[in-house]
């Protein structure tokens, strides 16, 4: 598990970006699984109790005199700063999870403008729509009925209650955002075909791989031994990685096996991808000695890169346009309010 009280999960210190009007936002409404997934995790279809928060906090941002604590945002940045770990080491580590916070801070400050503005000018919300995605919600879980979700979501350290106020905030979102999106496309196979000779290398779906990682604190007195240990564990049983990292490691997600998610291969930190010249599902390397410390790392899935063509990708072409017009009406709308509003940071 990542230490709470590393300089990766406490804020900096002065302000961020100069003047506040100088600081470009953007904000893209969640899908509503993503809204509710802060709420449980799943394994299968089984929900994990909420772990506790750590009682480290800090105000990083405020709008309109609404703070914007570290604790708010880190739900939806905790993956990434993780996988920011395969990537990125020292200051260039740091920098890449500021700038992860960042965005959800800007995202943030967005959501909050945008519901400022309604609350300003109410609509009412159909209940009919709440009622029809928490049961959606409901569906994904597995849960056939609403005593049983209500159980369920008890268990995850929220209630049916708190979960109906982040789907009604969704919908004043879709609503306050979408009904200023009104674009007429008539795109033509010209404008298709021109994007994709512009765009070639964005239908590429790059190499992946899914990365567990145990890491060794390079001050621990016992360094030498354990890496000795471990190699020789993992050595004659390669399957016991995700309880060598739930025991040893001080890296990400090591209480979930230090499971650091997909990463693409081109992304890989120099020093572990020289440790891993070819992808085997299930190999373990290491030992790895970084400036961080020691690593082992196991390759739990393998992705190879996949080149789309022009004939099936001309639907999602057309779907690309026509966002990107959404989008810039969206900015648009976002800006205005930006611009009337008193944002500061602290971070």
């Amino acid at each position: 598990m990542l230490p709470w009280n590393s300089p990766f999960f406490a804020p900096g210190r002065g302000t961020a970006g100069g003047r506040d009007d100088e600081v470009k936002f953007r904000w893209c409404i969640p899908i509503l699984f993503l809204l509710a997934a802060p709420l449980f995790a799943e394994e299968g279809m089984v929900l994990k109790p909420k772990q506790e928060p750590p009682q480290v906090n800090a105000i990083l941002a405020s709008v309109n005199g609404v703070p914007i604590s570290l604790m708010d945002i880190l739900n939806t940045t905790r993956n990434s700063e993780y996988q920011a770990y395969a990537v990125f080491s020292g200051k260039r580590l740091e920098e890449e999870i500021r700038k992860i916070r960042l965005k959800a801070v800007n995202d943030r400050i967005d959501k909050l403008l945008v519901l400022e503005e309604f609350r300003e000018n109410p609509f009412p919300i159909p209940n009919q729509a709440v009622e029809e995605e928490l049961d959606n919600i409901a569906e994904r879980m597995g849960v056939r009925s609403r005593s049983e979700f209500t159980r369920r979501l008890r268990q995850s350290g929220t209630t049916i209650e708190d979960l109906r106020k982040e789907v009604e905030e969704y919908i004043i979102l879709q609503m306050m955002i979408f009904d200023r999106i009104r674009v007429e496309s008539n795109i033509t196979p010209r404008e298709v075909h021109e994007y994709f000779q512009a765009h070639r290398d964005e239908f590429v779906k790059p190499e992946k791989i899914e990365l567990a990682m145990i890491m060794l604190r390079p001050s621990d007195p016992e360094l030498e031994e354990k890496s000795r240990m471990i190699a020789e564990k993992l050595s004659a049983s390669p399957d016991a990685f995700a309880e060598l990292a739930k025991k040893y490691s001080i890296g990400p997600d090591a209480e979930n096996g230090g499971n650091l998610g997909e990463i693409e291969r081109k992304r890989l930190r120099s020093e572990f991808a020289a440790a891993m010249p070819e992808f085997e599902v299930g190999k373990v390397y290491g030992p790895i000695r970084t400036a961080d410390g020691v690593s082992f790392l196991r390759i739990l899935a393998h992705t190879p890169e996949v080149r789309g063509d022009f004939r099936t990708l001309s639907p999602e072409i057309r779907r690309r346009i026509d966002l990107k017009q959404r989008e810039e009406i969206k900015e648009a709308y976002l800006s205005g309010l930006r611009s009337k509003a008193i944002i500061r940071y602290f971070f």
